[in-house]
C-alpha cells in the first residue's frame, strides 16, 4: 500500500516508486542503499573487534591506529585498493 502522503505521480503503472525516468536506475537505487546498510554493519564489527581487542589487552586504540597508518604505505594494500575501486567503479566508465 502506497502511503497516503506521497506525492502525486511518484508510482509507476507497477505500483513500485519511481524517481527516474530511466527503470534501471530505480532497481539500482535499492543496491546502494543495500551496500550502505552493509557498509554500516560491517563499521559495526570493527568497531566491537577494536573495543574487545582494547578490553582484553589484547592491542590499544593507539597501536591500532599505527597500524592503520603504517598499512596506509603499504603497496601491496595500494594496489589491492586500485583493484577494489577498479571492480566496483570500473562500470561507470564504460561507454554506452
Amino acid at each position: 500500500m502506497n502511503p497516503e502522503d506521497a506525492p502525486a505521480g511518484i508510482y509507476g503503472p507497477d505500483g513500485r516508486p519511481q524517481f527516474f525516468s530511466d527503470p534501471a536506475m530505480d532497481r539500482f537505487v535499492p543496491v546502494v542503499l543495500n551496500l550502505a546498510s552493509e557498509l554500516w554493519l560491517q563499521n559495526e564489527v570493527i568497531a566491537n573487534l577494536k573495543a574487545l581487542l582494547a578490553a582484553k589487552g589484547i592491542a590499544s586504540e593507539e597501536e591500532l591506529d599505527r597500524i592503520a597508518r603504517d598499512s596506509a604505505a603499504d603497496p601491496a594494500r595500494e594496489a589491492a585498493l586500485r583493484d577494489f575501486i577498479q571492480r566496483v567503479l570500473g562500470p561507470l566508465r564504460e561507454s554506452s
